[in-house]
């Protein structure tokens, strides 16, 4: 799944199926926004169904939003060794670390350094230094860093 469309379509999915779920839920404690019970019981089932949807696709992309981030930073140490070579043949190697930090910030990274396998290798190039600088994968990453 592209990530332009799953920034738009989570936060969306998660609204409509936890207001769907909640106009059949408050219609059976006798707060009436659905004209029926079978509109209530309809809305309640579809909202199920929405969040489960959610569920899946989050859940079946894995660790989608980390596994983005891994991307990014071997892109970013990409770009570094090939904008750098003399570094790498025994040159000044903090020259790609500063680059690899640019790259990652550029890309809408920000260094953490928090995380326990940070902390074992805190390097320019381990992903797990990093979180994403947007509210909403920033949120989903750390959470998926909690089981790494």
């Amino acid at each position: 799944m592209n990530q332009d469309v799953a920034v738009f379509l989570v936060p969306f999915l998660l609204v409509i199926g936890c207001a769907l779920l909640a106009g059949g839920g408050l219609y059976a404690i006798d707060i009436r926004f659905l004209r029926s019970r079978t509109q209530a019981i309809a809305s309640a089932v579809a909202g199920l169904v929405i969040l489960g949807v959610l569920e899946i696709l989050l859940a079946g992309s894995s660790v989608y939003f980390f596994k983005a981030q891994q991307n990014q930073t071997s892109i970013c140490e990409l770009e570094g060794e090939s904008a750098h070579p003399e570094a790498r043949l025994g040159g000044d190697a903090s020259i790609i670390q500063k680059h690899i930090l640019g790259c990652m910030k550029e890309a809408g990274y920000e260094w953490i350094g928090e995380h326990r396998q940070c902390k074992d290798a805190s390097l320019p190039t381990n992903p797990y230094c990093y979180l994403p600088t947007q509210s909403f994968d920033r949120a989903i990453t750390a959470f998926q860093l909690r089981f790494e």
